[in-house]
């Protein structure tokens, strides 16, 4: 079996960038389900400490396990920009 096949097989379970939390002291997770490496500005993120943190958007970013948490779901990053 070759790699694409593999990956293939385990679905799109979206896209994750993660951003420090000060408030709360916590690493979030945003999950994205398309992917966010169009368009690196930075976005607003309602975190749910209630604050509203501006987040780099680099172009690192990875896919998303099937079992990974996560803390807040965009279907793309245009939700976020205003």
């Amino acid at each position: 079996m070759s790699w694409q096949s593999k990956g293939e097989e385990q679905g799109d379970f979206g896209w994750v960038i993660s951003f420090g939390c000060k408030s709360a002291g916590q690493l979030r997770r945003l999950k994205v389900n398309t992917d966010p490496a169009a368009d690196r500005r930075p976005i607003e993120v309602p975190c749910p400490c209630g604050e509203l943190h501006r987040v780099t958007v680099s172009p690192y970013r990875r896919r998303r396990s099937a079992d990974e948490p996560f803390d807040l779901e965009v279907d793309s990053l245009e939700e976020l920009r205003g």
